[in-house]
């Protein structure tokens, strides 16, 4: 890995100026990052929701301990007013559950030691993220019933379910507006993934339970660092930004939001020799 990064910076030194990361470039027709910023502690957890108001929804997540067994739950409901953060134990690693009021979904794991740091925001439509599971509008339709993560009231119960979003220790959680666009945070750390969640339950007349959600489904273009879009970030993503520095390629938006990896809001030599040395330490080099 020395070996590559003293190679970068030889090719480079020489075409050596600095790329705004602000410049005019095509724009992602998926992803848009926003100027949104927030900074976050290690071994803490941070409470985001978007477009929640009045959903009426007992929809959340569960952490348990994987040391403690303890469980911390929280619903996003009691989160619209303001987000909240909220310090964990430092000695302990996590499952996340999703949940509702009559089911909880499977589970997946988590670390907040090194999850602190800048998180952006992040504006993307839910058809786009996965049109396996979601329509143009954002709602979700199973066993015929269109759910749209909201608590909806029949005559003889309710359907309700629930969507969230999590990267390193920021949970949003979202519903659609009525385009099917979220709004949600994602970490700017090399190799930190960005996940969401969902979960659908019902109780109508004889009838109740859930399932069929996605727990954890990883969002691969949303992993900072990751400039080629693929399904992971290792020594091609380094070596396409050494192309693109040479000019012998282009980025569109996104691209550019992954290439700015010491976020100084430049691109430059300095943005490879970070990201060489991340995949590095990433992958034990």
């Amino acid at each position: 890995m020395k070996k590559l990064i003293s190679i970068a910076l030889v090719a480079l030194m020489a075409a050596g100026g600095a790329v705004s990361a602000n410049a005019a470039v095509k724009q992602n027709k998926d992803y848009q990052i926003l100027s949104s910023k927030i900074t976050t502690k290690n071994n803490t957890i941070s409470i985001y929701t978007y477009n929640m108001k009045n959903t009426g929804s007992d929809g959340g997540f569960v952490l348990d301990g994987q040391k403690s067994g303890k469980r911390y739950k929280y619903i996003f409901k009691n989160y619209l007013s303001a987000p909240k953060t909220i310090t964990m134990p430092s000695n302990e690693k996590y499952n996340i559950w999703t949940c509702l009021s009559s089911s909880m979904g499977g589970t997946t794991n988590l670390d907040l030691r090194q999850a602190g740091g800048e998180y952006v925001k992040v504006r993307a439509k839910l058809s786009d993220i996965n049109p396996n599971e979601f329509k143009s509008n954002g709602t979700h339709t199973q066993d015929g019933h269109t759910y749209n993560f909201t608590r909806q009231t029949v005559k003889d119960g309710y359907y309700e379910s629930v969507l969230f979003f999590q990267s390193g220790g920021v949970f949003t959680g979202a519903v659609p507006d009525s385009n099917g666009y979220v709004e949600f945070y994602v970490s700017t750390k090399v190799n930190h993934s960005v996940n969401y969640f969902t979960e659908y339950g019902l109780d109508v007349g004889l009838t109740s339970g859930g399932g069929g959600g996605t727990n954890g489904t990883e969002i691969y273009k949303l992993t900072f660092g990751n400039i080629n879009l693929d399904y992971s970030v290792n020594v091609n993503d380094a070596s396409l930004l050494q192309q693109y520095l040479s000019g012998n390629a282009e980025f569109d938006s996104l691209q550019m939001y992954h290439a700015d990896i010491n976020r100084d809001g430049k691109i430059n030599v300095q943005d490879v020799t970070a990201l060489q040395t991340a995949v590095a330490e990433y992958y034990g080099y």
